[in-house]
């Protein structure tokens, strides 16, 4: 029995949340998934928490290459998206699972994760994801505790302006700085970067956007 799991956090733009139409996940360039599943097939792939099989022609949940700096993604997942209630920063794990050499069978598991998430800008962080932020608020943004570099600090985030994003956004977006000790720490990541506040810990850090595991075992 063979296993292949492909774990992806997400974020804004895959969820649909950024005026875009689609709903997919976005495969990293340095990661290669041609092996794991078949190119611009519909899965036949079921949920492992409620147990329901999305298949076609009702899904259309397939991993595709765009052609597009040849970027891969895993399309379709609109309303498995709804169903999970899905929101930035959580993660989604897809399986394939292999036994004794017959037809791969796929699964599709999600895991709500606490965390507050922000996006590197080009000068500024985006709060993708609030959770409980609110109850830091300040005059000027939000103050809260958290461990960065292994060391407890107190963290500003300071509100610094609001804009459109591009000419054609619907809405303005906040901005905001992230301070410690009297600095900005926003040199410590780049752009676009997500960085991430585990909420159990209050673990301040650049987050982890995608893992691999493999599991192999005699039958």
């Amino acid at each position: 029995m063979k296993i292949r799991c492909f774990v992806k956090r997400l974020n804004a733009t895959e969820l649909g949340n950024t005026g875009a139409n689609d709903t997919y996940v976005a495969i990293p360039n340095e990661v290669d998934l041609s092996t794991m599943f078949p190119n611009n097939v519909p899965l036949l792939i079921k949920d492992k928490v409620s147990g329901k099989a999305y298949s076609p022609p009702k899904s259309n949940i397939k991993y595709i290459q765009t052609r597009q700096n040849n970027q891969e993604r895993i399309s379709g997942l609109g309303e498995y998206f709804r169903n999970v209630q899905a929101e930035a920063g959580d993660e989604i794990v897809f399986e394939r699972h292999d036994a004794g050499g017959g037809t791969p069978v796929y699964f599709m598991d999600f895991k709500h994760r606490d965390v507050l998430v922000f996006q590197k800008g080009k000068t500024f962080v985006e709060i993708l994801k609030a959770g409980p932020l609110s109850q830091y608020q300040t005059a000027h943004g939000y103050c809260l505790d958290v461990v960065y570099q292994g060391q407890p600090k107190q963290l500003s985030v300071i509100f610094k302006k609001q804009e459109k994003k591009k000419r054609t956004s619907a809405v303005a977006t906040d901005f905001y700085d992230l301070v410690i000790d009297g600095e900005s720490i926003l040199d410590d990541f780049s752009y676009l970067d997500y960085i991430e506040i585990e909420c159990s810990g209050m673990h301040l850090a650049r987050m982890v956007t995608y893992m691999e595991f493999m599991f192999e075992w005699g039958d």
